[in-house]
């Protein structure tokens, strides 16, 4: 089994693993995968160490939850960390037997509805339990809260959240259902306007803690230090970019790649092989030497390719690779 450290939140007593496991995958994102091949990522993940696994009803419809959920049954609970979120509710499609979209193929046959409410959030959590075959979530974030998602109805979405969608949140905290609360999204800004609005554990940022996009360390890194909020970081390699590499076609934000962030990449590759360090190396362990950051989660579908992320989480990087990216203006200073 592979050595994989360990971080403790700042707040409570969650001790997580430095990688995790993405549950997006499970649930067919840009492809479809098999129930066997689910189940034999999820075992592969097991046996190199990780012990943190996320979710969401989001991913597939259903789909990812039921699929982690019947994988890690025989699991010890006591071993491992389980996150989803709350936020989205699902409704069946009379008649169909899988459905396509928001990037996921052959998806469960349920609408996804935004719902944000007291009420939503409850029956979202207890809808979340059943798929899952678990009697508590470890850390519950509420999805994707934000201009990035909501565009104008954004404001809307937001005081409701903020208002009875956090309120059932820190009950479940209370009564012991989960363990720690916040918001998983892929616009960190969110996450700095919530705290003026209400407490939170940690946030899942998703492609906005990467070396092509790092705003996040200006100020926000800080003010979750000073505040003890940790952060769990997404989508390391931006949805694909970062790993496939300017020659790839990964997705950038679950999307083409536009030339502009092409040329970005292909500097910092210099830069890597200038040091003989591979990209996702860096890409990988770029979140890491933040304190307040406590683990990297990765999709993970194939046991080759979480095989290799464990290398690239393992690869020496130089104390003089970091300072080339921040001389060169890549990311800044960090603690």
């Amino acid at each position: 089994m592979s050595i994989i450290r360990q971080r403790t939140f700042d707040r409570g007593e969650l001790t997580i693993s430095e990688l995790g496991f993405g549950g997006a995958g499970l649930g067919n994102l840009f492809r479809p995968v098999s129930n066997a091949q689910a189940q034999s990522a999820i075992d592969c993940a097991w046996q190199q160490g990780v012990r943190y696994f996320d979710t969401a009803p989001h991913y597939g419809s259903g789909l990812s939850e039921r699929r982690l959920g019947l994988a890690l049954h025989e699991r010890p609970r006591q071993q491992w960390l389980l996150s989803s979120k709350v936020g989205r509710l699902l409704s069946p499609i009379a008649g169909v037997t899988h459905a396509d979209g928001e990037c996921y193929m052959q998806a469960a046959p349920f609408q996804r509805l935004y719902d944000y409410s007291y009420d939503g959030v409850m029956r979202s959590f207890e809808d979340s339990l059943q798929r899952l075959g678990v009697s508590q979530i470890d850390i519950l974030y509420m999805h994707d809260i934000g201009r990035l998602t909501h565009g104008d109805a954004h404001a809307a979405h937001f005081a409701t959240a903020m208002d009875g969608g956090h309120k059932a949140m820190v009950e479940l905290r209370e009564q012991g259902l989960v363990k720690a609360i916040g918001l998983g999204v892929n616009e960190w800004e969110v996450c700095d306007e919530a705290l003026n609005h209400a407490d939170f554990d940690c946030f899942m940022v998703a492609n906005c803690f990467t070396l092509l996009n790092n705003s996040i360390t200006e100020h926000f890194t800080e003010r979750c230090r000073s505040r003890q909020i940790s952060l769990v970081v997404a989508a390391p390699f931006n949805s694909g970019v970062l790993a496939k590499g300017s020659a790839g076609a990964g997705h950038y934000f679950y999307g083409d790649t536009p030339d502009a962030v092409i040329q970005q990449v292909m500097a910092l590759e210099e830069i890597c092989k200038a040091f003989n360090i591979p990209l996702q190396a860096a890409a990988i362990q770029f979140p890491l030497l933040y304190s307040c950051v406590k683990t990297v989660v990765i999709g993970m579908t194939h046991a080759d390719r979480i095989e290799q992320n464990l290398s690239w989480y393992h690869q020496p990087v130089p104390a003089e690779f970091w300072q080339t990216l921040v001389q060169q203006g890549h990311i800044r200073a960090f603690d």
